[in-house]
């Protein structure tokens, strides 16, 4: 059994072995590079918009403007964004890191579950260009969407469609798009 002075020196050994261990985990901790989260950039789309486009995303009448909600999510693996165009569920774009941490891979879901092949996303400074193309085994349109993010509050967006799988491109819509609530005020709503 200890005594009173040997009880306090097994707790100062005690605390100096776990301050120890501390300081070397923190040493350790320091020596290791910050790990960069690939997802970090795209979290500019998370927020309220207005969209103005020469062919409006709701079908309206040219000179019309949208509003598009998008609510995105940094998870484990995976940076999810709901977008909603003037309060009507519209899709839910899953991005994925690709080849490195300017490269994403994505897909779209719609409301009724139906999702699109696998998609590219590269960006490559302000320019942030989305492709889209169908599956090897089927036929059809590629699309193509770019993304020139002036700054936190103003993308400008161009879209294309190509019969010859991506060869020529011919532009369907042009616009751009101004946000009008942050996100973190627009989580109250």
């Amino acid at each position: 059994m200890l005594g009173r002075s040997g009880r306090r020196s097994t707790i100062i050994l005690g605390v100096a072995i776990l301050g120890f261990g501390l300081a070397c985990a923190g040493a350790a901790d320091e020596q290791q590079p910050p790990v960069r989260d690939p997802f970090a950039m795209l979290s500019i789309y998370d927020g309220s918009w207005i969209v103005h486009a020469s062919h409006p995303w709701s079908g309206a009448p040219a000179g019309a403007s949208d509003r598009l909600r998008s609510k995105c999510k940094h998870l484990t693996v995976y940076f999810v964004c709901e977008q909603t165009v003037n309060l009507k569920p519209q899709t839910l774009i899953v991005y994925t890191v690709g080849a490195d941490s300017k490269q994403f891979n994505t897909r779209t879901i719609t409301p009724d579950g139906l999702a699109g092949g696998r998609g590219d996303f590269t960006i490559d400074g302000v320019r942030w260009t989305y492709l889209d193309k169908p599956p090897a085994s089927l036929k059809g349109p590629w699309s193509r969407v770019e993304n020139i993010v002036t700054d936190q509050n103003h993308i400008r967006f161009e879209e294309y469609e190509s019969s010859d799988e991506g060869k020529t491109w011919t532009q369907t819509n042009s616009g751009t798009e101004e946000r009008t609530v942050s996100p973190q005020s627009s989580d109250a709503r």
